[in-house]
């Protein structure tokens, strides 16, 4: 199971969000750079950004500042957040240095869309996140419904050459309740699709029931508060070296 730290980016500052409601994002940190810096300390693999001003507004709005996280760490990064059209799509793979990019809303509204990515540059640079709430798709920064359910969203995806999806119930981001073990196992058992959870995790109890489900294509999960919020008893250990590092503007051992 692949652990991939989020780093959420609002007006610049790295924030956590809880149930999906922007308007309460919570401040973490000045710098997401430095956050970046501190997964990477800690070994961690890969990373996952997510411009949330892009998912509000439609279009990237911390282009330059991305690109600094992508030249700070020597590990892949995949984006997400207003990532709606090939051109920017296209300016992201090729000069942002990301792994691959991170489609919500425009994979519903423009298939096309996807099928171009992939047609392009392989379905190796592109995961598609679906968002839900109450069994119900939801897009635009998590704000509008779409009358589709995460599974009929799932299969619409395969079917365009689509390989891997971030799953995600948003009222479960940022408040630690666990996974959604039932969606993720219905969506698992009716597609190929290798699936990333995401939204709930608290601690290891949390990831054992995602191991404990024997889905092999449910193989990696998207963390954040937990980890900010040092839930993971190794962490202390980690963060009480790493504040002899002042060069890192770090959370708090609580």
């Amino acid at each position: 199971m692949l652990i991939i730290p989020v780093i959420d980016i609002k007006d610049g500052k790295c924030v956590r969000i809880v149930e999906g409601l922007l308007d309460s994002a919570e401040f973490y940190s000045e710098s997401p750079i430095n956050m970046a810096m501190l997964f990477r300390k800690e070994n961690f693999k890969t990373l996952h950004i997510t411009d949330l001003d892009g998912a509000i507004h439609g279009n990237m709005k911390n282009f330059e500042l991305i690109k600094e996280i992508t030249k700070a760490v020597d590990i892949p990064v995949q984006l997400g957040g207003g990532i709606r059209d090939f051109e920017t799509a296209k300016k992201i793979i090729e000069e942002l240095g990301v792994y691959r990019i991170v489609i919500g809303t425009a994979a519903l509204n423009n298939p096309d869309f996807i099928k171009k990515i992939i047609d392009t540059f392989s379905s190796s640079k592109l995961v598609v996140c679906i968002d839900e709430k109450l069994n119900n798709v939801v897009t635009d920064g998590w704000i509008n419904y779409a009358n589709i359910t995460p599974l009929e969203f799932a299969k619409q995806m395969e079917a365009l050459g689509v390989k891997r999806i971030i799953y995600q119930d948003v009222t479960r981001v940022g408040n630690l309740c666990g996974p959604h073990i039932e969606r993720l196992t219905e969506i698992a058992k009716n597609t190929k699709l290798k699936i990333t959870s995401a939204g709930g995790i608290c601690n290891y109890k949390d990831l054992k029931k995602l191991t404990d489900m024997n889905f092999p294509e449910v193989d990696s999960v998207m963390i954040s508060r937990a980890l900010y919020e040092n839930q993971f008893p190794c962490q202390r250990i980690w963060r009480e070296q790493e504040l002899k590092d002042k060069s890192l503007d770090l959370p708090q051992v609580n």
